[in-house]
């Protein structure tokens, strides 16, 4: 019930047609190598899947090593990021990607907000 209910969420959030969503996949066992960063990028919504109870996300999302990062505009990946034998990504080389990624596809009103 769980699982269904966490997928339900991240499709709601990644089928929103105006939203960005960083989806950080980890799991359990690997705690010490959770990107925490995630958390302080600005202009999208942030969800997080613990791939041990969430199998059938994780299928369909093709994860194959943790963690892994995937920026969803509309619904569709359009950046991924994982950490592959080191289990670890690391900020330096990928945070600034990322926010220059989600800046690239917020509407050019919410880049540009009128006084």
């Amino acid at each position: 019930m769980r699982t269904l209910l966490i997928m339900l969420l991240l499709c709601a959030f990644t089928t929103a047609s105006s939203q960005i969503v960083v989806t950080h996949f980890n799991a359990s066992w690997n705690k010490h190598n959770k990107a925490d960063w995630v958390g302080e990028l600005k202009g999208c919504e942030i969800t997080y899947v613990d791939i041990s109870n969430s199998p059938l996300i994780c299928k369909k999302h093709k994860i194959k090593s943790v963690p892994t990062i995937i920026v969803f505009s509309k619904g569709k990946e359009v950046h991924r990021v994982h950490g592959g034998i080191s289990f670890r990504v690391n900020k330096e080389e990928i945070e600034g990607e990322l926010q220059e990624i989600i800046l690239r596809l917020q509407p050019y009103s919410a880049k540009n907000p009128v006084l």
